[in-house]
């Protein structure tokens, strides 16, 4: 009986987050200067290269998130903050960023895919590390 428990747990941490990350990827779609949408459809590889960084970084902040706590709902919180920070500072890079991200990935521009993939994952693992650093 201890195993079912443990696996509903595991459960509901998983339906909790996959939540989280279709909010994060709604909001995403939201701020960005392209559709998400008609990228997949043209099979963007650049695009997809950023979503690859958002998902990346949002399994950083949701696992610091887990392992800070047993609480799930403390644990959506700090994700969900987490999210709002990412995305936050996504746009500050866009708008000190002299090019124009939705041209440069709509034409494709890999290189620029690769860049922004790589800014989520440092963004997150920042913010985990000073979510961690206040928390202490």
């Amino acid at each position: 009986m201890e195993m079912i428990r443990e696996y509903a747990i595991t459960l509901g941490w998983i339906v909790c987050f996959l939540l989280l990350a279709i909010v994060a990827r709604y909001l995403f779609d939201w701020i960005s200067p392209f559709s998400l949408r008609e990228a997949s459809a043209q099979k963007n590889a650049a695009i997809g290269r950023v979503l690859r960084g958002l998902y990346l970084g949002l399994a950083i902040l949701l696992i610091a998130a887990m392992y800070s706590t047993h609480s799930i709902l403390i644990a959506l919180r700090d994700g969900a903050v987490g999210i709002v920070l990412m995305l936050l500072m996504y746009k500050v890079y866009d708008l000190i960023d002299r090019r124009d991200f939705a041209q440069e990935l709509a034409d494709g521009n890999t290189m620029l895919g690769m860049e922004l993939e790589g800014l989520f994952i440092l963004l997150s693992a920042v913010i985990v590390g000073a979510m961690n650093y206040t928390a202490g």
